[in-house]
């Protein structure tokens, strides 16, 4: 009689881990096979504590499969992916124009021209030094999406 609350809560806290994420009908199949055993056992003559018991007992066997493979499932992931959208809401997100990339640091204008031009030169030379590569890159581009999403979102050239 007085572990009864424990195993209400232990009931409780089961079916949230066992229907966690996805609270569909199996939630209320669960509470509602849950509330038929309680009555089929107090109607047999188990007092209310020993059916309560009882339940929270099946209710740990039948959770044990699932706890074992979410257990599994999150030894298997990677930390980044449980931290990252946590994380998302706290790092700063930053956007730069092309006109203040070359002085996104805080140099002064002369040192952000001098970069814009270094990088120009560098563009057009590599574009004379490795015509075919370009051409090749805007056939890959059109072929591969990893490349179209990459060349789309990297630093002006």
């Amino acid at each position: 009689e007085a572990h009864t609350m424990f195993f209400v809560k232990a009931i409780a806290f089961l079916l949230l881990l066992m229907t966690l994420g996805e609270l569909t009908t199996r939630c209320y199949c669960w509470a509602a096979t849950g509330f038929l055993l309680w009555a089929v056992m107090t109607s047999v003559g188990l007092s209310s504590d020993d059916s309560v018991a009882a339940i929270a007992a099946l209710l740990f066997v039948r959770a044990l499969p699932m706890l074992y493979k979410r257990a599994l499932t999150l030894a298997a992931t990677y930390p980044l992916a449980l931290i990252l959208p946590i994380a998302k809401h706290i790092l700063p997100k930053y956007s730069i124009t092309e006109d203040n990339f070359y002085d996104c640091d805080g140099c002064s204008t002369e040192v952000a021209q001098k970069r814009r031009v270094a990088l120009k030169e560098l563009s057009d030379k590599w574009k004379t030094k490795y015509p075919k590569c370009h051409d090749f890159s805007q056939e890959l581009k059109k072929m591969i999406s990893d490349l179209r999403f990459t060349s789309s979102r990297c630093f002006p050239a």
